[in-house]
């Protein structure tokens, strides 16, 4: 087979780690076409990129890049710690490399794909932030993807029906947050009791989650003996884990937090710790909805951070349909777990919502065979 990415230079830029891990994984399969591939995440440090070249500045946020859908007091959280510099920054060093590459790719949202746009059009966009079924794109939006898109891969086919119907070159070939899914090691389950499976998010509001999440354990474990993982992301530092679960309560060794006579595993696997799963308690947003695609019910409820909100969880909800179900707190979360656990068709029946909500693998080689095609 020949290499149709020889000599080829791409850009990639993503604003998130869900984001970022998709552009890991299209990054690998131009790689291994002979395409040369920089990155550059707009949000955080990119630790989803690997073996990829990083563009710089590069800078973690207090709101984890959500604070334009979040608070004004998240705003000045940003801007205390240099978000407007780092933006001007930004915007420099996307103009600078303006004309270098071939083809830029921008992975997340329209702002992702405005940004991209600096460094040259026209862009390929993949959609992942958005759908019909929960936030429809609006009219500047469209008119965004048309002028600097040559074409825009959506996460579902009823965004890309409604998109096209409003002149955006837009296709769907699958979901590329599905291709992005680990798995390499399987958690063992203990045939006696139900997993659980914990999801505290990526971004610096995920301890204080945890903490939460294992107040939800300690509830539980009450009433019912379950086995527990915690499916913890790269951007988490385990120091962190630690002193929260000591707040509420809990002991880490290990990799172990212990309450007894509970134990909840940490795993850096998340597609073992999901696939293991009867139930995902989940407070993140790319790693509830890969949980729900993976067929499996995702339980969640709102949190003071700056990520998963109320607002947060409603479109979330509207995007998963009845494969998540929200809680007013970790306290109701605890009888909906309950709840789910003593019924296994409804659990069924929500993991296959989540299967047709998600949609299948496989966007991320056609999507690269595509680029490098175009080139």
């Amino acid at each position: 087979m020949r290499d149709i990415g020889r000599t080829q230079r791409i850009l990639i830029v993503s604003n998130g780690h869900g984001e970022d891990a998709v552009g890991n994984a299209l990054a690998r399969e131009m790689l291994a076409q002979g395409a040369v591939v920089t990155a550059y995440p707009l949000v955080g440090l990119g630790h989803a990129y690997r073996g990829v070249p990083l563009l710089d500045p590069r800078q973690a946020m207090p709101s984890g890049g959500f604070s334009l859908r979040g608070s004004l007091l998240q705003v000045v959280a940003d801007l205390r710690a240099g978000g407007w510099g780092l933006w001007r920054e930004q915007v420099r060093m996307l103009r600078r490399h303006r004309g270098r590459y071939q083809r830029i790719i921008a992975i997340g949202d329209v702002y992702c794909l405005w940004m991209a746009a600096k460094a040259g059009v026209p862009a390929t966009f993949i959609a992942t932030a958005k759908s019909e079924h929960n936030e429809p794109h609006r009219w500047f939006e469209q008119r965004l993807m048309r002028r600097t898109a040559s074409t825009t891969y959506t996460r579902d086919p009823l965004t890309a029906q409604v998109l096209a119907s409003h002149g955006v070159n837009a296709r769907y070939v699958g979901n590329p947050l599905m291709d992005t899914i680990d798995g390499k090691a399987e958690h063992v389950r203990d045939p006696n009791r139900p997993t659980i499976t914990l999801v505290p998010g990526s971004r610096a509001d995920a301890p204080k989650n945890l903490a939460l999440l294992l107040r939800l354990c300690t509830e539980l474990g009450q009433t019912k003996l379950v086995n527990i993982i915690c499916a913890l992301a790269p951007t988490i530092d385990q120091n962190t884990i630690g002193e929260a679960a000591r707040q509420v309560g809990w002991l880490e060794r290990d990799g172990i937090l212990e309450r007894e006579p509970l134990h909840v595993s940490v795993s850096g696997a998340f597609g073992a710790a999901v696939k293991a799963a009867d139930i995902v308690v989940g407070l993140a947003g790319t790693a509830n909805e890969q949980a729900a695609g993976l067929g499996k019910p995702v339980v969640a409820f709102p949190v003071a951070g700056a990520q998963y909100t109320a607002k947060f969880m409603r479109l979330q909800h509207r995007l998963l349909g009845d494969a998540l179900v929200p809680a007013a707190d970790w306290k109701q979360a605890v009888s909906v777990v309950l709840r789910l656990l003593d019924d296994p068709s409804e659990r069924v029946r929500r993991g296959r919502i989540g299967r047709e909500r998600m949609g299948k693998p496989g966007a991320v080689r056609i999507i690269a065979r595509a680029i490098l095609g175009q080139a």
